[in-house]
């Protein structure tokens, strides 16, 4: 009787292991995620905003027209001449100083400068853009703010320079 059939052998193969097909699942799931928490927020706020935006001069939307400016600070408006409805401009703080711009609703530009404890009232006074920035006046002295600094001069001479912080809005 001749022996049962036995298959030849071969040794066995040691190459990478076949893939399955789990490992798309989790990069597939994490491309979801990353779609709902990031793109479909960003699409949407671009949507809204393109709806309320005010593409020729007419509203659309809520109807209430959107903020140009911030308004000044009462306490400063009060100081400056015709400040009732003024517009904050720019507002500045150095190490113990405060320096704020406002416009009147008469287009009047006035620089108000305190010291930051306000141990001593601010002072008001006229200002004027310039090309790099602001200046004002109060003879004998001058302020200049170009980039991030203030100068001050008395009678044309530098007494003071100072790095400026931009402030949101003084209180």
């Amino acid at each position: 009787m001749p022996p049962p059939y036995t298959a030849p052998y071969r040794p066995p193969s040691y190459g990478p292991p076949k893939r399955s097909g789990k490992g798309k699942g989790c990069a597939l799931g994490c491309l979801g995620l990353f779609v709902v928490m990031f793109l479909l927020p960003m699409l949407s706020r671009g949507v809204q905003d393109l709806l309320t935006s005010e593409s020729d001069g007419s509203r659309s939307g809520s109807g209430s027209p959107k903020p140009t400016a911030a308004s000044c600070p009462g306490r400063i408006a009060e100081a400056i001449p015709a400040g009732d409805g003024a517009e904050l401009v720019k507002a500045f703080r150095t190490e113990n100083k405060q320096i704020t711009l406002c416009r009147t609703s008469g287009g009047g530009l006035y620089y108000y400068g305190e010291f930051s404890n306000q141990r001593e009232p601010g002072i008001a006074m006229p200002a004027e853009e310039t090309t790099s920035g602001f200046e004002a006046r109060n003879d004998p002295y001058s302020y200049r703010i170009d980039a991030d600094t203030v100068t001050v001069y008395r009678d044309g001479n530098r007494i003071g320079r100072e790095t400026l912080i931009p402030e949101p809005s003084p209180s």
